[in-house]
């Protein structure tokens, strides 16, 4: 199996998971809390190290991507994803997509799509009330934002937000990025 190719986009409604057109299936690499920087390894088909983060730098949040997409960068849509505690790399996250981080790294969109987990029935979590960008703190958004301009200019790239967008606009960001996937694996 592999994680990028073997893994749908979007998960399916099942008796355990709700239905929702901002479904999206989320394959974690790095960690909330991490000190180092995990990334798939598309050959292997397994997580591997890619590099220790600048001293006082960790990840704010879980970090992955979406599989079965193909960003403006020439990788997989990245996803910022809020969750209690961190999971670790490689974990499959049934997710719910509520925003974009919009974002330009070297002068190419470099997105990031914020998605909170999809709570399974009779399960809660905090993020069941989160449904749009708009229902999160300025904090936490400015929290991710300052840690992904830190870390990027620290590796030396000329980095800039460009505003934060609702979960209308990441769906469209998804299904471009799902087809152009398609396109280019043809």
């Amino acid at each position: 199996m592999n994680l990028y190719h073997s893994i749908p986009p979007r998960f399916s409604r099942t008796q355990k998971l709700p239905s929702t057109p901002y479904a999206l299936n989320v394959v974690v690499e790095t960690p909330k809390g991490a000190h180092h920087k995990f990334a798939l390894n598309e050959e292997y088909g397994v997580m591997e190290w890619s590099r220790t983060l600048p001293a006082g730098f960790v990840w704010p949040c879980d970090f992955g991507f979406v599989p079965q997409t193909l960003a403006d960068d020439g990788d997989p849509l990245d996803v910022c994803l809020l969750i209690e505690g961190g999971t670790f790399p490689g974990c499959l996250v049934a997710s719910r997509v509520v925003g974009v981080l919009g974002y330009m790294k070297n002068g190419v969109a470099n997105d990031r799509l914020i998605a909170v987990p999809s709570a399974k029935a009779g399960a809660g979590n905090h993020w069941n009330e989160i449904h749009d960008v708009g229902d999160l703190s300025d904090r936490l958004l400015r929290e991710i934002e300052d840690f992904l301009i830190g870390y990027n200019r620290f590796e030396g790239h000329e980095v800039q937000v460009t505003g934060r967008f609702g979960r209308d606009y990441a769906n469209e960001l998804i299904e471009r990025a799902i087809e152009a996937n398609k396109t280019n694996h043809a």
